[in-house]
């Protein structure tokens, strides 16, 4: 049989409760407290009686030469026409009765008693008979014929006093329990109203309206401040994100368009009539170069997805810096013989990172100088630093430069300065730099454009140190 589930409390109930307890136990503390102040002052308060009665007597006795009489007589003068009677006495001589409080007889018999002791240490003995509760206690007093005492203090009232004050206390916790938790409840519905706030203000926010956020002012308690903070950091980063996500959409959709366009076109043209096949041989590399080039947008729209995925892991080895460089010099001799560029390597390092991402981003950078580099010149890549300080690698080309305003977008996605720096779009995907950036983030790295038109552009990677 399945159990129902049970509702999870909210924070205002739970909130409520613990105020109540709370409530409740400083109250209960309180209480216990008054009680046992108040029974502690009945019971110092019956001991002077009782010390201060037992020396009133000793004295009677003393005034009567030792003989019990005047002591009888005393008692039943103070005790024996008192309606209420504030304690009873019974006198012994030698251990047998010599007069007593009329009645002591049948109310406190001489057997529940204790043995005597001094004044200084009576043995109090509480007794309850019908309605009426007493202390009872014996003690000796000083004279020739052993004479001793028997009293009965009589605390009825005292402890009717306390009775009522414990009923008061029961009906004092039944009433508070429910006024405790009404106001507890209106405590914590007050105290969670910025929540409450906070939340609707959540709720307006949709896809269309990512700029709105949740204002500093009236300020919050201190408790939500840091809340309202990290929330609309939240908002911002994913307005910035969907903004990325929206242009990269874009983007995509531009790159894509562009080589279909072209290779439709070029099958359209070439079914509208016979041709011949140059005709067809032209349509044909036409149409395998905008394959190529769409395999090589898709492959790098792959890498990107791959290598910013938090879960990609690196394969960290100890490469040295000078031998990846030359290797990716080597794969563009290639291009740069046309145009007789000359590919000089500086310096030399050792460096802990993936190899794989560290030749590709070496090899996206280089691949940029390549192309944008003037015929006849020459593209330094410049390596220095170490494993301890970490490694920067420079590669500086003597190419036209970029404009100011383009080198704070250079490495977002399909951003291209083609145009500024003399060439086709079609040369490139915009997506080289883009690359780059997300290996180096990928390392706990960082890369850096520094260009001045006319002088040449230089990209700096650094490397962090991996020690420590």
């Amino acid at each position: 049989m399945r159990l129902p589930t049970l509702r999870p409390a909210s924070i205002s109930g739970r909130l409520a409760l613990l105020y109540t307890l709370g409530a409740l136990l400083a109250v209960g503390l309180f209480a216990l407290l008054a009680n046992w102040k108040l029974e502690a002052n009945f019971t110092t308060a019956h001991r002077d009686f009782l010390q201060a009665k037992a020396a009133e007597l000793q004295d009677d006795l003393s005034d009567g030469d030792g003989t019990p009489d005047a002591l009888v007589k005393e008692i039943l003068q103070e005790t024996a026409d008192a309606r209420l009677r504030p304690y009873e006495a019974r006198v012994l001589v030698a251990g047998q009765q010599a007069g007593e409080t009329p009645g002591m007889a049948t109310t406190l018999p001489a057997r529940l008693f204790p043995a005597a002791r001094g004044v200084q240490s009576l043995s109090l003995i509480p007794y309850q008979t019908g309605d009426s509760s007493w202390l009872l206690t014996s003690l000796p007093l000083q004279g020739p014929q052993g004479v001793s005492l028997q009293i009965g203090l009589d605390i009825t009232r005292d402890n009717a006093l306390l009775t009522d004050f414990h009923r008061a206390l029961a009906v004092f916790f039944v009433l508070m329990v429910p006024l405790l938790l009404g106001a507890g409840r209106l405590a914590a519905s007050h105290a969670l109203a910025p929540v409450a706030r906070i939340a609707k203000v959540a709720q307006s926010i949709t896809p269309a309206q990512l700029s709105r956020r949740i204002p500093m002012h009236p300020p919050w308690p201190r408790e939500l401040t840091g809340l309202v903070q990290v929330f609309n950091q939240m908002l911002d980063n994913l307005e910035s994100s969907f903004e990325r996500l929206s242009r990269f959409s874009a983007d995509i959709a531009h790159e894509l368009r562009t080589p279909l366009s072209n290779l439709n076109g070029s099958l359209e043209v070439c079914l509208t009539r016979p041709r011949g096949a140059a005709e067809y041989c032209a349509a044909i590399t036409s149409a395998l170069e905008d394959g190529q080039r769409l395999t090589g947008l898709i492959e790098n729209l792959l890498f990107l997805a791959r290598v910013e995925n938090p879960s990609q892991a690196l394969h960290h080895e100890r490469c040295d810096a000078s031998e990846v460089c030359a290797w990716v010099a080597a794969q563009y001799e290639a291009q740069s013989r046309p145009k007789g560029l000359r590919l000089r390597i500086e310096g030399a390092a050792t460096l802990y990172a993936d190899m794989l991402l560290f030749r590709q981003a070496v090899g996206n950078v280089l691949a940029n100088a390549v192309r944008h580099a003037p015929p006849g010149s020459e593209i330094v890549l410049a390596i220095s630093g170490g494993p301890a300080s970490g490694v920067e690698i420079v590669v500086a080309d003597q190419g036209p430069g970029i404009a100011p305003e383009h080198l704070p977008r250079l490495f977002d996605r399909f951003y291209q300065t083609d145009p500024a720096r003399g060439h086709k779009a079609a040369q490139g995907s915009g997506l080289g730099l883009s690359i780059v950036r997300s290996i180096m983030e990928l390392h706990g790295g960082r890369a850096k454009i520094e260009s001045t038109l006319g002088q040449g552009t230089q990209v700096t990677l650094h490397f962090p140190s991996m020690e420590g």
